[in-house]
């Protein structure tokens, strides 16, 4: 889908009627291109003269396949989260091209940062001026949106932490033990965009001036995201600390089956036992046809458990 941004008369950046049109308006200042077909590609880069990077290009973790200038244009890309209400977070690389004052981005996820609006997780572009200011404002909002992203982690993960301590069922820490994994994903996952943003911030500071871009912006851009990261590793280690207690409890749980297993054993074992030897009837062992005869393997199949009983207590056996 190709969406074309323009600048209209009275300041404001807005989406254009016609996304064709809109490529040869004078006043253009954005190309989106999400999940792009052959033609629209092809379109833009018409249209602003440079070439959008392929999917498997994209997808490159090398310094020098993500940060580049070709023909005048520099060519940044990001490891980015999607948006929840569209499944299950997945990250994906997004490319943003600067040539003069237009941009161009190319991506298959959709980043809540992207829907252009008021709200605190979305682009706020209508301060911007040119392609460099609507650029500076989607790293605004795709930072914001991950610190919403690990702030409400953070809150899942207090409360996940009392219940994992509280709890006293093998099928709750089982189900504890995947809201943990999916926890310890997604923050997983929120680190590997910091990381890469970080990269992206790193670089683009050191050629602002060329572009257009506010570097003082970019540097609090850079601060944030190091916070962001630190806060990232932290919840993670969290996580790894609540992962561990909880496989710990889920330990002790199998081991107090473990322990009912062994009081059985003590209970039942012996008693089979003696019973089996009183039911050989050997020829030579008369008492056990006496009228009494029963009476004794009676009371040694008690005595015998309960000795046993009283030597696991003594030795603390449990």
């Amino acid at each position: 889908m190709l969406t074309v941004y323009v600048k209209s008369l009275d300041g404001r950046i807005a989406p254009a009627a016609d996304a064709q049109a809109g490529l040869v308006d004078p006043a253009v200042v954005w190309a989106d291109l999400y999940q792009p077909i052959a033609a629209e590609e092809a379109a833009v880069e018409d249209a602003f003269g440079v070439d959008a990077p392929t999917a498997l290009e994209r997808s490159a973790l090398e310094e020098s396949a993500r940060f580049y200038v070709e023909d005048g244009a520099l060519f940044l890309t990001a490891t980015l989260l999607g948006r929840r209400d569209e499944g299950p977070f997945k990250a994906d690389a997004v490319t943003f091209v600067l040539k003069g004052a237009k941009l161009v981005t190319v991506r298959t996820i959709n980043p809540r940062a992207f829907d252009i609006g008021p709200s605190r997780s979305a682009a706020r572009i209508e301060r911007a001026a040119d392609g460099p200011g609507v650029f500076l404002a989607l790293l605004e909002a795709l930072i914001e949106r991950i610190a919403d992203v690990l702030h409400e982690g953070a809150a899942e993960k207090t409360t996940l932490s009392s219940r994992i301590l509280a709890s006293e069922s093998d099928g709750d820490l089982r189900a504890h033990l995947r809201a943990l994994g999916r926890l310890g994903e997604l923050a997983a996952m929120a680190h590997d965009s910091l990381a890469s943003l970080h990269r992206l911030c790193e670089h683009v500071s050191q050629v602002c001036h060329d572009y257009g871009l506010s570097r003082d912006r970019l540097m609090l851009l850079l601060r944030d995201v190091e916070q962001l990261e630190r806060t990232a590793e932290a919840q993670q280690n969290h996580l790894v600390f609540l992962l561990d207690a909880t496989l710990g409890l889920v330990g002790a749980a199998q081991n107090n089956t473990l322990k009912a297993l062994s009081v059985a054993t003590i209970a039942f074992v012996p008693p089979t036992l003696i019973a089996s030897i009183f039911g050989m009837n050997f020829e030579h062992m008369t008492w056990f046809h006496a009228p009494w005869g029963p009476w004794v393997g009676f009371g040694m199949m008690l005595a015998a458990p309960a000795a046993l009983f009283a030597l696991a207590k003594w030795r603390n056996w449990f």
